[in-house]
């Protein structure tokens, strides 16, 4: 991929900022063009950064921060500037967190122990326009809609039901759905079928016409719906 990409970097803590600053710049084609401390900050860069026609196209956004946390500014963000990308970037898998990050506007949802490969994949997944969760993160959305917190359990979709809505959906696009909802990126999917990319990507947008979905995420939650895994 020869796109050259531009990321930001918002967190609170200084250390990491410059550490993930050096270990992106390490890669081809990818650029740090701002820092922040806080989201009040990181909006106020971004302005100034547009103004010179040097916004990012990647925001790695911390969850936890004093003033204007990454889920609020994550919101302003996408009002903003919905063309920029957000992948909230944090030690905490807590699902509320993820969930509300995903709700705000998020598209990717990575963990601050990642490698520098990891982060480097989730940048360019992220900057073609898919929505990326680690398997950890994944997971973690997945269970959510299949355990409450309520004293209620959540409803199940009858089996019956749940047939009807997949079956639209071929017997490679069950696969590739099941390998998504597990949190599998479309590289990975491609090689665990061997399939071209371009093939993975052709059945995903059939898949989320299919099941009238917005994207893998959404995707994927209804898989678990539907009992699929």
């Amino acid at each position: 991929m020869n796109e050259h990409i531009r990321v930001m970097i918002v967190d609170d803590q200084g250390l990491l900022r410059e550490g993930f600053r050096k270990l992106i710049e390490l890669e081809p084609n990818l650029e740090v063009v701002g820092m922040a401390g806080d989201g009040e900050e990181a909006l106020a860069s971004v302005e100034l950064l547009s103004a010179e026609k040097m916004a990012p196209d990647i925001v790695l956004m911390d969850v936890r921060m004093p003033g204007m946390d990454g889920i609020e500014a994550t919101r302003v963000f996408k009002e903003r500037w919905p063309e920029i990308r957000i992948v909230i970037l944090t030690t905490f898998d807590d699902r509320a967190l993820i969930q509300a990050g995903l709700q705000a506007g998020a598209q990717g949802y990575i963990l601050k122990d990642i490698t520098a490969e990891q982060l480097a994949s989730t940048i360019r997944v992220v900057a073609q326009g898919q929505v990326l969760l680690h398997p950890e993160v994944a997971n973690k959305v997945i269970t959510s809609f299949s355990s409450d917190s309520s004293t209620e359990p959540a409803a199940a979709v009858p089996a019956s039901e749940g047939a009807g809505l997949l079956s639209p959906l071929t017997e490679r696009e069950r696969e590739i759905l099941a390998l998504l909802a597990r949190g599998a990126s479309n590289r990975e999917i491609s090689e665990a079928l061997f399939i071209a990319g371009g093939t993975v990507k052709n059945h995903l947008s059939n898949i989320l016409s299919k099941l009238g979905v917005r994207d893998r995420t959404q995707a994927a939650l209804k898989a678990r719906e539907l009992g699929l895994l």
